[in-house]
């Protein structure tokens, strides 16, 4: 399911928490694909979760729905993120925004991230997810680096809550 473009913010795009409880499984997916990336598997796992309190409950009852999933369905979830120094025409536009800080990427710092999302993806199995926060991509290589001595848990843990903090921090520019 693929998302809508990002709205400036929600009202102008008529995204409410009414409709979020009521429309359709497709329309449902385009708003949770825009905060997560698109990613199916958490797409059904949020619908059943129907009706919502607020918006805010609604990105923290992503929490609960990855608890839920399988080692191999957080894996999917993972891997809906983009890498870190993905070519910018492969980013959903507000990642191509979050990692857009800072000027030029030096060659260096792209092949160093290169070989980093590499070598992770080999020992993990699944993508690096971290939340950039406007971070340039040379700052988050120490980080990356760090991450690399964690266990396979504690990055799985890490990157999905990392997804969620990502997914509260788009919908609330989206509310600005």
């Amino acid at each position: 399911v693929k998302g809508p473009r990002r709205p400036t913010n929600m009202a102008s795009k008529g995204i409410s928490l009414s409709a979020l409880n009521t429309c359709s499984l497709i329309e449902f997916g385009g708003f949770v694909n825009m905060l997560f990336e698109p990613c199916p598997v958490l797409v059904e796992k949020m619908f059943r979760l129907r009706p919502f309190a607020s918006l805010a409950f609604f990105v923290d009852s992503a929490v609960g729905a990855i608890e839920s999933c399988s080692e191999t369905e957080k894996v999917e979830i993972l891997g809906a993120h983009p890498q870190i120094g993905a070519p910018k025409q492969t980013l959903s536009s507000f990642s191509r925004t979050e990692q857009s800080h800072g000027t030029a990427i030096p060659a260096s710092v792209l092949a160093r991230l290169a070989e980093l999302n590499k070598l992770y993806s080999e020992r993990f199995g699944f993508s690096f997810v971290t939340f950039v926060n406007k971070r340039s991509r040379a700052e988050i290589i120490p980080e990356f680096e760090q991450r690399l001595t964690n266990t396979r848990e504690q990055e799985m843990k890490a990157g999905l809550h990392a997804m969620v903090e990502i997914a509260r921090a788009r919908l609330e520019s989206m509310d600005r």
